[in-house]
This record gives structure tokens, C-alpha cells and sequence, in this order.
């Protein structure tokens, strides 16, 4: 890993452990989701994996509801999607599809959307089997009390995919375009413009 990708794995855990604790009182409402994909979007699988395990790990343990205790494994396995839903756009789309504002945008939305359902499926399955669910309806039970949470996260997660990836996309290439333009003059031994000196 590159010390451009270490820096940006630091930024994206910190940027989401801290909206976390901001966004705390609201349930299923976090940057978490979205910070993924877009970290899996611009820099590769490997840094979104690093983003989503250190940041569900240290949520994990540092959350004021407390310890996520046995589900943190499934939890991680699950946010796991965001990085491969992340990695495919990009590789679909590239930086060139990717606008601030465009109806294409809702499709970042829908696929943010898609990995929350599947994410909320798979945690409360766990919850059940964790809470001594052992047949289909039990299993089923917690499926439908879960329900209004993840109808909140996957619409959460909808408008913070359609709405706020992009632009941030559309960011970080412009300031990686720009950081590899002044790397490559130094390198060649020019001094990049700094702005007014």
C-alpha cells in the first residue's frame, strides 16, 4: 500500500468514526456506508477493505449503545459489499462517468441501497440465530421487526449515494489529478504554481 493510500485509509476511518458519534442519535443514519464506496470507487478494493474493517471494528467497540460483541465479524463481512459495489462502479463508469449532479447519479443511490437491504438481511438473520432463533419464522420474526430500521438505512443510504458520493468522487479525482500533476513536475524538477507567491 502506497503512503497516498495509507493516507487516504486514515482520512476515510476518521471521517467515519467521527460522523458516527455526530449522527449517533439518529438510528441507521451514518457516512459509514457511503465513505466506503467512495473510498472502494477512487482508490481500490484494497483501501475500501482497509476503510470498512477498521472503521466497523473500532465502531464496534467504541459506540455509546456499546460492545457489537459476537455479530462484529458479520458486521464487517457485510460492509464488505459496499467495497465490492464501490470497486465494480468504478470500474464501469471510471472517473470520467461520474458527474457532481446527474440523474445517473441515482444509480450510486440504488446501489447504496442494495447493499444496505442485503447488509440489514444478513445482520438481522445473525441477530436471530445469535438470539437463539431456530427455525424460518423465528428467523422471520426478526426480519420483520427490523424492518422500519432498514427501511431508514437503505433510504438513508439511497440519498447519501445519489447525492453526496458524486461530488465527492468528482473531488477527490480533481485532488488526485492535481497531487500527480505536482509530483510528476517535481520529479522533473519544476516547482508546481503555488497560488500567489
Amino acid at each position: 500500500m502506497e503512503h497516498r493510500d495509507t493516507a487516504a485509509v486514515a482520512v476515510f476511518t476518521a471521517l467515519i468514526i467521527g460522523s458516527d458519534f455526530a449522527l449517533y442519535p439518529l438510528p441507521n443514519v451514518k457516512l459509514l456506508d457511503m465513505a466506503v464506496f467512495v473510498a472502494a470507487f477512487v482508490f481500490g478494493p484494497k483501501v475500501g477493505a482497509a476503510v470498512a474493517v477498521l472503521s466497523e471494528t473500532t465502531w464496534g467497540f467504541v459506540s455509546p449503545a456499546g460492545s457489537a460483541g459476537a455479530i462484529l465479524p458479520f458486521l464487517v463481512a457485510g460492509e464488505l459489499l459496499f467495497v465490492l459495489a464501490g470497486y465494480v462502479a468504478s470500474r464501469w463508469g471510471g472517473p470520467g462517468g461520474v458527474a457532481a449532479v446527474s440523474t445517473r447519479n441515482l444509480f450510486f443511490g440504488g446501489l447504496l441501497a442494495i447493499c444496505a437491504f442485503l447488509w440489514d438481511f444478513e445482520t438481522n438473520i445473525v441477530t436471530g440465530l445469535l438470539g437463539g432463533a431456530r427455525t424460518v419464522p423465528a428467523l422471520m420474526a426478526y426480519e420483520i421487526l427490523g424492518i422500519p430500521f432498514m427501511i431508514l438505512h437503505e433510504f438513508s443510504d439511497f440519498l447519501l449515494g445519489a447525492l453526496v458520493a458524486p461530488p465527492v468522487i468528482v473531488y477527490a479525482w480533481r485532488t488526485l489529478a492535481r497531487s500527480s500533476d505536482a509530483v510528476g513536475m517535481a520529479r522533473r524538477g519544476r516547482i508546481p504554481p503555488t497560488g500567489g507567491r
